[in-house]
């Protein structure tokens, strides 16, 4: 029977892990990704030129790290920390569970040449079930937890993006780029403190809540 604390132990222990490694893929899914488009005053200064190959034609050019913009914000902290807290009461929830399975499993170890074969079986068979079900309400809130934090940070991610199509009207730029793009460039190019100045200031009295909320019911087939 040891096995199935074991491997309950296991899951509980991978909890915290999983999450981070789940949190740093989200922050990197969107590496690749690029500011879309150029901003609507960008493009119809385009349309206004003469020539019928002049709109093809790029005199400005913003460069931005739109995931550094993120991972830096004040945002991402806030939600960070309340993820934290709400992994923490989980694992504490778990480990309260974890101790009282384990009190169950020397009391049926102790039991074994007490009690009749069919009602030891029937208590063995609970106790299995109560371990699958802890194992599956470990892994359902590690995801939640994963979902929450990739719908906060897409949240994050279209206000920067709001933000960026701004500065590139008041900038009159006719091309923003993902500052991976370019090897070199002039420093001032790069509109990335400025986006992120302007996301801090535009959520700092935002109320963030992250709630996960517990399963309905965990099916043990």
């Amino acid at each position: 029977m040891s096995l199935f604390t074991r491997a309950l132990r296991l899951a509980l222990s991978c909890f915290c892990a999983s999450w981070l490694l789940g949190a740093g893929a989200a922050l990197l899914a969107g590496g690749a990704s690029s500011v879309g488009g150029a901003p609507a005053q960008a493009q119809e200064q385009a349309s206004d030129t003469d020539s019928g190959d002049a709109n093809m034609l790029v005199r400005r050019i913003g460069l931005i790290d739109l995931d550094g913009v993120i991972r830096a914000s004040t945002g991402t902290a806030k939600v960070r920390e309340l993820l934290d807290k709400q992994r923490s009461l989980f694992q504490q929830e778990f480990a309260e569970r974890e101790a009282r399975l384990r009190q169950t499993e020397r009391e049926l170890a102790a039991q074994r040449g007490v009690l009749a074969d069919d009602v030891f079986a029937e208590k063995l068979s609970q106790f299995e079930a109560d371990v699958a079900t802890i194992q599956k309400e470990i892994q359902y809130r590690r995801e939640a937890i994963d979902a929450a934090f990739q719908e906060a940070q897409a949240k994050l991610r279209q206000i920067a993006l709001e933000i960026v199509t701004e500065v590139a009207g008041e900038r009159r730029l006719d091309l923003v780029l993902v500052r991976d793009s370019a090897l070199i460039f002039v420093p001032s190019l790069n509109i990335s403190d400025e986006v992120l100045r302007r996301l801090d200031d535009r959520t700092k009295n935002a109320r963030l809540e992250v709630t996960i909320d517990p399963p309905a019911r965990i099916s043990q087939e």
